[in-house]
């Protein structure tokens, strides 16, 4: 993750900066049932929002973790420039998909064992896709 972004992001296209995670989606595939090895992809990548917490310019910064279950694929890391930045971004209700807040986000925090020394807010969402054959999947926005 260290070796894609040395520095903290300066360019925000739209509110906010994102880079994707740097694994292959057959490898992500092969482990999708192996909660350890996910569990550890999760660590790495609350690692290095922490990391880029730290580097923040300005502490309106909002870093985020969005991980995508079942098999993280689409999971990413994003700097939003402000909260209002990261509230736009949640706002998913079009005709092409929809985002519904799922509750119970200590079970989440629980199931994976995620601790942090900074607060963390915890966000999840069943994202629908109307135009496509996907079933639905779950995002979960870690907040720094």
């Amino acid at each position: 993750m260290q070796e894609n972004h040395c520095d903290f992001p300066t360019e925000f296209h739209n509110g906010y900066w994102n880079t994707k995670i740097p694994v292959g989606q057959t490898f992500l595939l092969a482990i999708q049932h192996n909660a350890q090895i996910k569990q550890a992809i999760i660590h790495i990548l609350l690692d290095e929002a922490k990391r880029l917490a730290k580097r923040r310019v300005d502490e309106r910064m909002r870093v985020v973790v969005l991980l995508d279950f079942p098999t993280l694929w689409n999971s990413e890391l994003l700097v939003f420039e402000d909260e209002e930045g990261l509230k736009t971004f949640m706002r998913r209700d079009s005709s092409h998909q929809k985002w519904i807040s799922i509750p119970h986000v200590k079970t989440f925090i629980n199931q994976w064992n995620i601790r942090s020394d900074q607060e963390i807010r915890v966000y999840g969402f069943e994202e629908l896709l109307f135009d496509e054959e996907d079933e639905g999947r779950e995002l979960w926005m870690l907040v720094q």
